[in-house]
C-alpha cells in the first residue's frame, strides 16, 4: 500500500501562515496536534487576537470554569510560545474586565517591536494604561477604549505611529495635544467621546483623516497641509457664549483657516451650530479649492445656519456632492425667512459643478421647501437630487412641490 501524502504540510510557508492568520487564535494553537511538522507553526503567526471567539466553546465544556481565567490563560501561554514577530496585538472581548495582566503582556509587547495595538475594555472599570505603552517605540497602529492615560514626562514620542484611534479614553486637553504633537507621521486620528476634552487644537503636518466625535466646545487646528478628510460630529452642548471671540469673531473662520487640502467635510450633530457662533463671514479668507463633498446637520429655520452652510458653499469652487441631513424633526411649517429675503446676495453661490445634492429627515415644511427650491434654481449641473422624507406620507406632497419648481438643469432628476 502506498503511503497517503502529507499534502498540507508541503504547502510553501507563507501560505501556511495565511491559513492560520485567518483561523481564530485558539483554534490556530489547535493546528499543533495535527502532526510533529504543525506543533509550532502557529507560534509565528503575526496577528494576534484575543476576541470573542478565543472562549466560545463550540460545545467543548471549557477547561477553566471562569471565562475570565480562560482568556488570561491563553493570552498568558500564547504570548510565551510565540516566536517571530508581532504585527498585531488585539484585545477585544465582550466580557473582558481590566485586570493588571494586561500591564505584563504590554511590557512584553514592548520587547518584541509590536506593530500594532488594539486595546478594547469593553466591561468593567478604567483600565490605567502602563507607562511600558510608551516604549512601544515601533507602532504604526494604536486603538484604545475605556482607558486612563497619563503620559510620561520622558515619553518622547511615537515615531512611526500613522494610526491612533482613542474611544472613552480619559486625559487631559494638554496631553492629548502633546501625545498628537509627538506623533510626527500620523495620517488617521479618531477621537470619540473623551469626556474630559472640552478644547483642543491639533497639530498634526501629515494628517490625512480625522474624525471627532464628543462634547467638544472649542477645536482649532495647525497649519494642515495635507488634510484631506474631516468629520466632526460634537458640540452637544452649545450655547451663544462657547468659542472663540464671541460676537467679535467667527468658529468658522478659526476652524477652517488651516485646512488647504481639504476634499471631504462632514459635520454631524451640533457642529454647524458651533460654526454658526459669531459674525459668520460671506466668504472665507481661505477658499477651499479642493472640496468635493459636503455633508451638513442642519437645523432648517435657523438663519444663522442657512448663512454658515450658504459661506462654505460659496468659499467652495469644485463642490460636486451637497447632503444635508435635518437635524430639527418638529420643524415650523411656516417659514422665519425665505431664500428671496436674500437670494441676490446668494446669486453668486458656487454650485455650479454641484452634481449630486441629497436631503434626508425632510418633513415638508417651508424653509425646507425654500432651501431645495434654491438648490434646484441654482445649481446649473444638478444631476440627481434624493428628498428622504421623515414619513411616507410627505412624499405626495413633496413630489407635486419639486414637480412645480423651476430648475437650472434639464437633466436633473
Amino acid at each position: 500500500m502506498m503511503e497517503e501524502v502529507d499534502r498540507i504540510s508541503q504547502l510553501p510557508g507563507h501560505i501556511t501562515e495565511k491559513i492560520l492568520s485567518c483561523l481564530p487564535i485558539k483554534d490556530a494553537v489547535r493546528t499543533s496536534i495535527l502532526s510533529t511538522k504543525w506543533r509550532y507553526k502557529w507560534s509565528s503567526v503575526p496577528q494576534l487576537v484575543f476576541d470573542d471567539q478565543c472562549t466560545s466553546t463550540g460545545g467543548v465544556p471549557s477547561l477553566l470554569s471562569s471565562l475570565q481565567e480562560n482568556l488570561v490563560k491563553i493570552i498568558d501561554e500564547v504570548l510565551l510560545l510565540h516566536t517571530g514577530p508581532i504585527q498585531l496585538f488585539k484585545l477585544s472581548h465582550k466580557k473582558f474586565c481590566a485586570l493588571s495582566n494586561i500591564d505584563h503582556w504590554i511590557l512584553h509587547l514592548s520587547r518584541v517591536s509590536v506593530k500594532a495595538i488594539v486595546l478594547n475594555i469593553w466591561k468593567g472599570q478604567y483600565y490605567k494604561i502602563p507607562t511600558s505603552l510608551f516604549n512601544c517605540h515601533d507602532l504604526i497602529i494604536l486603538e484604545l477604549s475605556c482607558s486612563v492615560m497619563k503620559i510620561p514626562s520622558t515619553f518622547e514620542g511615537f515615531k512611526n505611529l500613522q494610526t491612533l484611534y482613542l474611544f472613552r479614553v480619559k486625559l487631559s486637553s494638554d496631553e492629548l495635544e502633546a501625545l498628537i504633537s509627538r506623533c510626527p507621521l500620523l495620517k488617521r486620528l479618531k477621537l470619540r467621546k473623551l469626556e474630559e476634552i472640552k478644547q483642543i487644537i491639533v497639530k498634526a503636518g501629515n494628517l490625512e483623516w480625522l474624525e471627532f466625535e464628543g462634547a467638544l466646545q472649542d477645536v482649532a487646528f495647525g497649519v494642515m497641509n495635507h488634510l484631506k478628510s474631516v468629520k466632526i460630529d460634537s458640540f452637544d452642548h452649545i450655547d451663544n457664549r462657547c468659542g472663540l471671540g464671541y460676537a467679535n469673531s467667527s468658529n468658522l473662520h478659526k476652524l477652517f483657516r488651516n485646512l488647504p487640502k481639504i476634499q471631504s467635510l462632514k459635520l454631524g450633530n451640533h457642529s454647524l451650530k458651533y460654526l454658526a457662533i459669531g459674525n459668520v463671514p460671506q466668504t472665507l479668507p481661505n477658499e477651499l479649492v479642493h472640496l468635493k463633498y459636503l455633508f451638513t446637520c442642519l437645523d432648517f429655520n435657523s438663519v444663522e445656519e442657512i448663512l454658515t452652510v450658504m459661506c462654505l458653499i460659496r468659499s467652495s469652487p469644485q463642490l460636486k456632492h451637497l447632503d444635508f441631513q435635518n437635524r430639527v424633526r418638529d420643524q415650523q411649517t411656516t417659514g422665519i425667512w425665505t431664500m428671496a429675503d436674500f437670494r441676490e446676495d446668494h446669486r453668486a453661490c458656487c454650485l455650479e459643478r454641484v452634481q449630486v445634492v441629497s436631503m434626508g429627515g425632510i418633513s415638508g415644511s417651508e424653509p425646507e421647501l425654500e432651501f431645495i427650491k434654491f438648490l434646484l434654481i441654482s445649481s446649473q449641473n444638478l444631476q440627481k437630487m434624493t428628498i428622504r422624507p421623515n414619513s411616507t406620507s410627505e412624499e405626495g406632497k413633496l413630489l407635486r412641490e419639486l414637480l412645480r419648481s423651476p430648475r437650472a438643469s434639464a437633466q436633473a432628476e
